[in-house]
């Protein structure tokens, strides 16, 4: 596979181009001269040669450019056409539709729930990450047994929104759900009194709620369990408000969840940083491009009630699928002394689960985090509405030194393990293991 693409074009890059810089989506943005009008082919290959961080060469220009972002750039780069982009964008504002599910199918177990996004049709149902689905039926329709995912797939697919669908679980709870469009929600907090969430307000957006009777009653005192599913939508914003809650309630010890939580835009990484800088504008990573120009991006200092206190001990629960924006978390944490490495506790896999997810005998990851230290820009043509989105980076924690691309963050580096059976379970054994272990330090 090349991962060169074309050479003397970039004098020819003239419109304008909106770069969005971040990990898997983007947020930072910059222009250049408008002037004459290009082909979408000259728009891209220009844009390739001066930005993409493995180079560029000849040729090319005879196949489309889906064909040229999926078999000749990185697998973290891709092409939208001007519909995908704008429903992108949405998506990562937090505006979605559907009923809120991530899904894999497991054979002999049925459809098992990865994710339930927050503030979702399938979360307000009582649905949670860790479920096994086995069967369910529309409204007036017969029932379905899933034997695997496209059986699944065809039962929602096949009802329109608002319609009801009866799910049944493998203990045979039977929950409704019915696709909508819904506002997304990214934290939530937990004590071992009570739990705050985001859901919808009245006025419209999100608003915070507590309900008692969800607690996590297995947590010490003192503790405040916070996890961030991802780093789009408010998800900065929800965090500062938890932090808030966390600060009134007492708490002087703060676990943040970010297993599965594959990044998102830099600035709201940056913004939940700023939380743990005591209101100083601390670098929260250096970007490096492929020309050897160095930009800081910086934490964003919160307001005082929404600082997490000096002294306050963090503990953080990652994975393999932890990535991106959340390793670049992990690191401003370390660097700045607010997370230590053995505070750091890293999912473990059974053998039957990395069997299932990677195959025998295929490389497998488990107890570390992804190794994701490459940034992504997303530059939007400003004549059709499409975007390119490119590897454009590397990038450098706050010491400027430690990159954890095709590394990750591991128990080399003195983090703990805790097994997990699986990805997710229900009822999440692992987060209790992880806090015995915590626990037990103390």
């Amino acid at each position: 596979m090349s991962k060169n693409i074309v050479r003397n074009i970039v004098s020819a890059v003239v419109a304008v181009i909106i770069a969005v810089i971040a990990f898997t989506a983007g947020f930072f943005t910059r222009k250049c001269t408008q002037g004459s009008q290009l082909s979408s082919m000259e728009w891209a290959l220009g844009i390739i040669e001066q930005n993409y961080y493995f180079g560029g060469s000849d040729g090319l220009t005879d196949i489309s450019l889906s064909a040229i972002a999926n078999n000749y750039l990185d697998k973290y780069s891709e092409y939208y056409t001007a519909e995908e982009y704008a429903q992108t964008i949405a998506s990562n504002q937090g505006a979605k539709s559907g009923i809120g599910i991530s899904y894999s199918f497991v054979e002999n177990k049925g459809i098992l729930l990865n994710t339930v996004q927050g503030n979702s049709p399938a979360y307000k149902s009582g649905l949670r990450a860790g479920e096994y689905l086995v069967s369910g039926k529309s409204d007036g329709g017969e029932e379905i047994t899933f034997s695997s995912s496209a059986d699944f797939l065809t039962l929602l697919d096949g009802v329109r929104d608002g319609v009801p669908v009866k799910l049944t679980s493998s203990d045979s709870t039977v929950y409704e759900v019915a696709k909508a469009a819904y506002t997304a929600s990214y934290t939530t907090l937990y004590t071992n009194s009570s739990h705050w969430y985001f859901a919808d307000a009245e006025t419209g957006g999100l608003s915070l709620r507590e309900e008692q009777t969800y607690e996590m009653s297995f947590l010490p005192d003192g503790f405040g369990y916070i996890s961030i599913s991802q780093f789009y939508g408010s998800a900065a914003k929800e965090f500062a408000v938890l932090v808030e809650k966390f600060n009134a309630s007492g708490c002087t010890s703060m676990i943040i969840d970010l297993r599965s939580d594959g990044g998102g835009y830099v600035d709201l990484m940056c913004e939940i940083a700023g939380s743990f800088t005591g209101g100083r504008r601390e670098a929260a990573m250096y970007a490096i491009d492929k020309h050897g120009n160095k930009e800081v991006y910086y934490c964003i200092p919160a307001q005082e009630s929404r600082r997490v206190p000096a002294g306050t001990s963090v503990y953080v629960l990652a994975n393999s699928g932890t990535a991106s924006a959340s390793e670049a978390l992990m690191g401003a944490l370390i660097c700045y002394g607010v997370l230590k490495y053995e505070n750091i506790y890293l999912s473990d896999y059974s053998a039957e689960y990395l069997n299932w997810l990677y195959g025998l005998g295929q490389e497998r990851k488990t107890a570390q985090t992804y190794g994701k230290g490459i940034m992504q820009s997303t530059f939007v043509n400003d004549n059709t509405g499409e975007a390119l989105k490119l590897t454009t980076a590397q990038i450098y924690w706050p010491d400027g030194k430690t990159c954890i691309h095709d590394r990750g963050i591991t128990v080399a580096d003195g983090c703990k393990t805790v097994s997990a059976d699986w990805v997710v379970s229900k009822g999440d054994a692992e987060l209790k293991s992880a806090v015995e272990q915590i626990k037990a330090a103390l």
